[in-house]
């Protein structure tokens, strides 16, 4: 009889470690391939995958405290764009339908990668190893959904050179 309890007890725990473990969060996909596309405009924190254009709220919480913030009224919507400013990373966001969106995530160093693992300080060379040749440069190496140079819409990934590195990554949907 207490054999049996201790293993009900044990089955239940394991149960619950299941259970719990499930809802901890789903895995992050796995890295985007093949042509650039809406599944690279993101990037991964603690395990999930924080797109442009959702709320912000969960990828600021995410990051936690320890940012600068900095507000002014918005030219295109109604209400304020904000930026958070963290070490390595800075989130832009506009207000839209009641929520402040993302609309840019800037690397700005080492610490954060693009979805592709892309990172500040990185070789030029490898982002094309990473995302392809087929890209178009505008003083960066930008990769748009569009690959369309004219269309200034288009959501996009932009590498800024440092000499032959990357200096700064700016994952951006513009608000036009």
């Amino acid at each position: 009889m207490k054999l049996q309890k201790s293993l009900s007890l044990s089955v239940a725990v394991l149960l619950m470690l299941c259970i719990v473990a499930a809802c901890g969060g789903s895995p992050a996909p796995a890295a985007p391939t093949g042509a650039f596309s809406e599944k690279d405009l993101g990037v991964e924190i603690g395990g999930k995958v924080y797109y442009l254009r959702e709320d912000s709220a969960a990828l600021l919480a995410a990051l936690g405290d320890g940012f600068e913030y900095s507000e002014m009224v918005s030219c295109v919507y109604d209400g304020k764009d904000k930026t958070y400013t963290y070490p390595g990373i800075t989130v832009n966001t506009v207000p839209v339908g009641g929520k402040d969106v993302i609309e840019m995530i800037t690397l700005t160093d080492g610490t954060y990668a693009t979805l592709r693992g892309a990172k500040v300080g990185d070789a030029l060379s490898s982002v094309t190893e990473l995302y392809g040749a087929d890209y178009f440069d505008d003083g960066y190496l930008t990769y748009s959904i569009t690959n369309d140079p004219e269309d200034i819409e288009a959501e996009r990934i932009q590498f800024e050179p440092l000499g032959d590195a990357v200096g700064t990554i700016y994952i951006y949907s513009p608000s036009y």
